[in-house]
C-alpha cells in the first residue's frame, strides 16, 4: 500500500486524477453488470409466452399482471396490454412513450464507460507533459547532478502517467464492449418480446370489438 501510494505521489497531481476516475469507472462497471445480470435480468421468451397463453385465453387480467414490473419489458408489455382494445397506432404510440423512460433507465450508464476512457487518457497525457515540462525546466540548472535528477524525475513522472491513464482507458474500453454487449442482446430479446405481443393483440378480435385481421410488424 504504502508503494502504491508512493508511486501516486512520485507520478503527481494527475495520478490521482486518474486514480479517481478509474474508481467511478469501476463503480459504473459493477453497476451495469448486476443490473443485466442479476436486478435485471428476465427471461423474456418465457415471459412472451406465458402473457400471450393468457391473451389467447382471453384473460387480460391476468396478462396485464403478470405483466406488472419494473423490468423495461414489463413495462412494454403492460403498456401494450392496457390498450388491447384501441387501435394499433394507439397501442404503439403507448410503447413508444413507455420504451423512452423505461429504456433510458436500463441503459443508464453505459454510456459513461467511453467517456470516462477518454478522461483517463487525457489525464495521462496531461501528467506525460507535465513530468516532460519538469524535465526541460531542469535543464536549466549549472550543476550536471542538478539537471540529472530533474530529467530523472521528469520521465519518472511521464511514464508513470502514461503507463496509468493507459491502462485505465484500455480496461475501461473492454468492460464497455462487454457491457454494450450484453446490453444490445438484451434490448434484440425486449424487442422481440414486445413485437411478438403487438402482433398477438392485433389478431384477437374479442379485445378489439372487431374481426381479426393479419399483423402488422414492427419493421427492423
Amino acid at each position: 500500500m504504502m508503494q502504491i501510494l508512493g508511486i501516486l505521489n512520485e507520478g503527481g497531481l494527475f495520478m490521482y486524477g486518474i486514480l479517481a476516475t478509474s474508481l467511478f469507472a469501476v463503480a459504473v462497471i459493477l453497476q451495469r453488470l448486476y443490473v443485466l445480470w442479476f436486478k435485471d435480468h428476465i427471461d423474456a421468451s418465457k415471459l412472451l409466452e406465458e402473457v400471450t397463453s393468457l391473451v389467447d385465453s382471453g384473460d387480460y387480467g391476468r396478462a396485464v399482471q403478470v405483466a406488472t414490473g419494473k423490468h423495461p419489458v414489463q413495462e412494454l408489455m403492460r403498456a401494450a396490454l392496457l390498450r388491447a382494445n384501441r387501435s394499433e397506432k394507439e397501442i404503439r404510440r403507448a410503447v413508444e412513450t413507455t420504451a423512452v423512460s423505461a429504456l433510458a433507465r436500463f441503459r443508464r450508464g453505459t454510456a459513461a464507460l467511453p467517456q470516462l476512457s477518454n478522461l483517463a487518457t487525457l489525464l495521462g497525457l496531461l501528467g506525460t507533459i507535465h513530468g516532460l515540462i519538469i524535465s526541460f525546466a531542469g535543464m536549466q540548472g549549472v550543476d550536471a547532478a542538478t539537471r540529472q535528477a530533474a530529467l530523472s524525475k521528469g520521465v519518472a513522472v511521464a511514464f508513470y502517467n502514461t503507463f496509468f491513464g493507459l491502462s485505465v482507458a484500455t480496461v475501461t474500453v473492454v468492460a464497455y464492449l462487454f457491457v454494450a454487449s450484453k446490453q444490445n442482446k438484451e434490448m434484440m430479446k425486449m424487442e422481440h418480446a414486445v413485437a411478438s405481443l403487438i402482433d398477438q393483440l392485433l389478431s384477437q378480435p374479442d379485445a378489439r370489438g372487431q374481426s381479426p385481421k393479419p399483423a402488422l410488424r414492427v419493421s427492423k
